[in-house]
């Protein structure tokens, strides 16, 4: 029953209504699932105590059961992994379908993470759960949804694209991205400054340093195109490992489509076909009327709706990302132009060429920062006997063989090239003598174990002499380092072939340097 101040009936006044003036309700408001492990609710209580004092923010406290599921509306959910949670890899998929998830847990314990990463979660929150990681994680931020993030930068890309020095002014921040990376390479930038365009990597990062200026994603990459319509990941900035492979995707999508892509959720499209909570664009950047590389942004978390391009905008980015594209074009072409002067014709690795710069870069690198390096020299024992057998045509299919064995056994990080004839060379950057003595070993064993002409009868069966030297161990510069390895190499065949020698000793240079040539007649092909 309502009732009134007496002070209202009094005569002459008139009757005021009660008051019905409501909390207005809160601008995005979320509404979050905590599926926990702890047997007690206190400590549950301590570990989302940060979020009970965000306003915006309602939470649905649930203890991991098979049968508990989010309520309805949730806007997001997190999900607590302990050492002895079980790998339930569909339940964790269910609730990756159903909202942008994230886990957590109260243990500071990497494997904890990686278990996370092996269920699916993107992101892995430590506690206590605070607004700020969480809305990170889950891509839950208070600006604008991505869908209409596309719809009103309409008006600003235009505004941008008819300022001629926003078009003007990309070469300087080319040449500043790549004086960096010279930096970083220990080369001399004077050397290079013409250059600078030939650099990919150089375009690629001062064009995503400028998009994300014009249109804010969580992070932005320049995927590469080649010209058979291969693409490979490029360059981005504070990029996690994981959105690599669907940044290539999305990349490849454009590439066939020819136009800017959108999806609100990349774990939901099949064209993808990765299990990523984010929503993402893709954009072609083109080159005298070919794709030459792809813009790719993505955003944490789902998208509200499906985000589309509009007309606007796609012809306002055209014309702001046109120098770039024209820039990383060229850059690209120079690129493959030199790879084919430093790679070996037949194995397709680098060549002895190759070898001697990036072998003094990798030098004056270790010098200037005080660690190991490493160098591997490997020679085919009795390679003579499969020529004289097959004929130098199969000779050289085995040749072929053992570069792909080479390379398999090698790091991802180490150059590897053919010195000549049937010896090959392996450059371990910040390796010392005991990690380059086991790439060596593993080496060997592959090489061993490996049936050569496996289509030709009982095929053939080869071993390696390996002579492994490291910087500064018994050398100081690059001629050193390679006549170390030569000499230790040349032990091993003494001693009957087969094996692996570290060189201990520094060496006398023989001979003008880097101009080693020990092939025998008949061993090359």
């Amino acid at each position: 029953m309502v009732t009134f101040d007496q002070r209202d009936t009094m005569p002459g006044r008139r009757l005021r209504a009660p008051s019905t003036r409501r909390t207005p309700p809160l601008q995005n408001a979320v509404t979050l699932a905590v599926f926990h492990r702890a047997a007690k609710g206190e400590s549950v209580e301590r570990h989302v105590a940060p979020l009970r004092r965000t306003r915006r923010v309602t939470l649905a406290i649930t203890r991991q059961t098979a049968s508990a599921v989010p309520p309805r509306g949730t806007t997001g959910i997190l999900w607590e992994i302990t050492a002895d949670a079980g790998l339930d890899r569909r339940r964790v998929s269910s609730l990756l379908e159903r909202a942008p998830t994230a886990s957590y847990s109260a243990a500071s314990d990497r494997h904890l993470g990686d278990l996370s990463r092996s269920l699916g979660f993107l992101h892995h929150l430590a506690v206590p759960l605070r607004w700020p990681e969480v809305e990170r994680a889950l891509g839950l931020p208070g600006a604008v949804d991505l869908a209409d993030r596309l719809e009103r930068a309409a008006t600003s890309l235009k505004r941008l694209a008819e300022r001629a020095e926003v078009l003007s002014d990309l070469p300087a921040e080319v040449e500043a991205e790549f004086a960096e990376a010279l930096e970083r390479d220990g080369l001399a930038y004077e050397a290079q400054l013409e250059k600078q365009f030939a650099a990919p990597h150089a375009v690629a990062s001062a064009l995503v340093a400028r998009v994300a200026t014009w249109l804010p994603m969580a992070t932005w990459s320049v995927v590469a195109v080649e010209a058979d319509g291969q693409v490979h990941w490029l360059a981005g900035r504070e990029v996690e490992r994981t959105l690599k492979a669907p940044a290539e995707a999305i990349a490849d999508l454009v590439v066939q489509s020819g136009e800017p892509f959108a999806t609100a959720r990349v774990a939901g499209d099949r064209r993808i076909g990765e299990a990523l909570e984010a929503a993402a664009v893709g954009f072609p950047l083109i080159a005298n009327g070919a794709i030459v590389g792809v813009l790719v942004g993505f955003d944490h978390g789902r998208a509200r709706r499906d985000p589309e391009w509009p007309v606007a905008v796609k012809v306002a980015l055209a014309r702001l990302v046109q120098p770039a594209a024209y820039a990383l074009g060229h850059a690209l072409r120079v690129v493959r132009a030199e790879a084919l002067s430093v790679t070996d014709d037949l194995t397709q690795l680098f060549n002895s060429r190759y070898l001697h710069d990036v072998l003094r870069k990798e030098v004056k690198r270790a010098v200037r920062s005080g660690r190991a390096l490493s160098l591997i020299f490997v020679d085919l024992d009795g390679f003579k006997k499969i020529n004289d057998a097959h004929g130098h045509v199969l000779g050289s299919r085995a040749l072929v063989e053992a570069a792909a064995v080479i390379r398999g056994a090698a790091r991802e990080t180490d150059v590897v090239a053919r010195f000549g004839g049937d010896e090959f060379a392996i450059v371990l950057p910040e390796t010392d003598d005991e990690g380059a003595l086991n790439v060596a070993t593993r080496l060997r064993e592959h090489i061993a174990r490996y049936v050569f002409l496996a289509d030709r009868g009982n095929g053939s069966r080869l071993t390696v002499s390996i002579g492994v030297a490291t910087l500064p161990t018994v050398a100081e510069n690059a001629d050193g380092l390679l006549h170390a390895a030569d000499a230790a190499m040349y032990r091993v065949k003494e001693a009957g072939r087969d094996g692996v020698q570290v060189a201990v000793d520094r060496v006398e240079l023989p001979m003008p340097p880097m101009m080693i040539d020990h092939s025998e007649e008949g061993d090359i092909c």
